[in-house]
């Protein structure tokens, strides 16, 4: 089974590159932003947050929004409560999924592969992480079409993410998703033709 971490910021269209993957390929799609909410109604995660944001008075993910994407630090505070215990559930499902010999491909979709860390596995266990770039004024577009959060909320979001410039040198592959879905599907096809002749090789 070949893993792949599709990664990218806000709206950069992680989203939409794994339910091409899960259609197209049967992968099996572990998607990092609603698995992180899952955990928020771990009891341990949970009160370790609420400890560390005083002024929290629940781990609702709207809550948390509010006060962890105001700054850098807040939600480096955050992601050091949450995503190492996000990783070892990843750990376990990849270890399940690849029992089952169901899916031929694992895709991890999540936004912050790169800033926590997490490329290391990538690197270290001959997975394979996509990074997915966008302009500033696409993802915004895209981002306000969904109509959860506000203009200033998106900006705030991207200003607290890397640059996709310094991205790319952790990232296998890139995709500059500013076109259209079938250029994606295009991108993806012939990334993944790439990344199994690369596995068989390896």
């Amino acid at each position: 089974m070949i893993v792949i971490g599709i990664t990218g910021g806000i709206a950069s269209g992680k989203s939409t590159a794994s339910s091409i993957l899960k259609k197209e390929y049967n992968a099996y799609v572990f998607d990092g932003d609603k698995e992180a909410k899952l955990l928020l109604s771990n009891q341990e995660v949970s009160e370790k947050i609420i400890q560390s944001f005083p002024d929290l008075k629940s781990t609702n993910p709207k809550e948390i929004g509010k006060i962890v994407f105001k700054n850098e630090n807040n939600q480096k505070k955050l992601n050091n409560i949450v995503h190492p215990v996000l990783r070892i559930e990843m750990m376990k499902r990849i270890d399940k999924v690849r029992n089952q010999k169901k899916h031929p491909i694992f895709i991890n979709d999540a936004a912050l592969i790169i800033e926590s860390g997490s490329y290391e596995y990538y690197h270290d266990s001959g997975a394979y992480l996509i990074l997915l770039t966008t302009s500033e004024s696409i993802r915004i577009k895209r981002a306000l079409s969904r109509g959860n959060l506000s203009e200033k909320s998106i900006r705030e979001r991207i200003r607290l993410q890397w640059d996709d410039e310094k991205k790319k040198d952790y990232a296998d592959y890139t995709i500059e998703n500013n076109g259209s879905v079938d250029d994606l599907r295009s991108a993806i096809r012939f990334l993944v033709k790439e990344i199994k002749e690369n596995a068989k090789i390896s």
